[in-house]
Order: structure tokens, then C-alpha cells, then sequence
């Protein structure tokens, strides 16, 4: 499959995601922007609440969701590329569920494939297959805590898989939308 239609067909699978069977019903979708040293990215995702909570203590659980993203990266001068990429990621969150403001930290580690390795002149990715770690705050609110906006710090690295293995960093935005 050729690199450019690598992205389009991940976007696909993401839209035929949204009209899954309802036991497979998406949650929310999320927008993503980011900048780091060496790129620039935006990602939409299609999360998965977890029905599972662990430490449940008054209001405040640990928790999480399945994020599912298809992303899209420039890199920065001299040299900038545009490579795709899609992602799975499992989230953990604490967090609280009352009221209408309620404020979570989270920490993940999830596995993506990208288009190509080489971000601009002076950075490339050791391998096309990258695991995403990330850590982030943020909050929910609104009716029914449908609206989410938090912060991220994200680390893209093959984890030594090959010897190339210099990692991307990013501080990202997220907002999603609970159905």
C-alpha cells in the first residue's frame, strides 16, 4: 500500500468504527493538537469507556478508556515531512465523577504504526511501529461531564527495537466529546 493512502485508509477505519455494532458503541471522540521540538500534529480519536473502577473512594475512582486515534504529523524546517498514523491506546484514569467540573490525572502506554520514519533533516524515528506514552491533567464538565479538555505530555519511541530509537516529544490539547 503506498505511504499517502496509508492516512485515508486509516480514516476510514475510524469512520466505519462510528457505526459499529452497539455493544461495540464508541463513547466520545476526541480532538488532538500538539507541537513538540521537531513537529507539529493533530489526531481525532474514538474512545471507550471502561465499565470497570478500582480504589473507589467517595467520589474519586480509578478507571479508563480505550482511545483509538488516526493522526496526522509535519515536520518542522529544515526538511520537513508529513507522515500518518493511527493508535491504540489503553488509558488510566483517577479521577473524580461528581458534579458538573471534575478533575482527572491520567498515565498511558499504547502502540502505533506510522506512514514513513523521517520527520525533517534533522530527526527520524528509528521504526514505523512507535509506542505513545503519555501522562496528562485535565477536566470534565458540563451536563452529564460530556465535555473533556486536559493536557498531555506525549513520547513516541520504539522502546530499542532498533538502534535508531531517538523518540518524539509532544505537548498536546485534547477535547472530547462524551455521547
Amino acid at each position: 500500500m503506498k505511504k499517502q493512502n496509508r492516512g485515508q485508509w486509516a480514516a476510514l477505519m475510524l469512520a466505519g468504527a462510528m457505526f459499529a455494532d452497539p455493544a461495540t458503541a464508541v463513547d466520545g471522540i476526541s480532538l488532538i493538537g500538539g507541537t513538540g521540538e521537531d513537529a507539529r500534529m493533530g489526531a481525532i480519536g474514538l474512545v471507550w469507556n471502561w465499565d470497570k473502577q478500582w480504589f473507589k473512594s467517595g467520589d474519586w475512582s480509578l478507571g479508563g478508556y480505550w482511545e483509538a486515534d488516526a493522526s496526522y504529523w509535519k515536520g518542522d524546517n529544515p526538511g520537513g515531512e508529513s507522515i500518518t498514523g493511527i493508535g491504540l491506546t489503553p488509558v488510566f484514569r483517577y479521577g473524580s465523577d461528581a458534579g458538573t467540573f471534575a478533575p482527572y490525572v491520567e498515565a498511558a502506554v499504547g502502540v502505533h504504526v506510522f506512514s514513513g520514519v523521517r520527520i525533517n533533516d534533522n530527526k527520524k524515528m528509528g521504526t514505523a511501529f512507535e509506542f505513545g506514552d503519555h501522562v496528562g491533567f485535565g477536566f470534565r464538565f458540563g451536563e452529564g461531564l460530556k465535555y473533556d479538555l486536559g493536557y498531555r505530555f506525549q513520547h513516541y519511541s520504539n522502546a530499542g527495537i532498533s538502534e535508531n530509537n531517538g523518540g518524539v516529544n509532544f505537548h498536546q490539547l485534547r477535547l472530547k466529546y462524551g455521547f
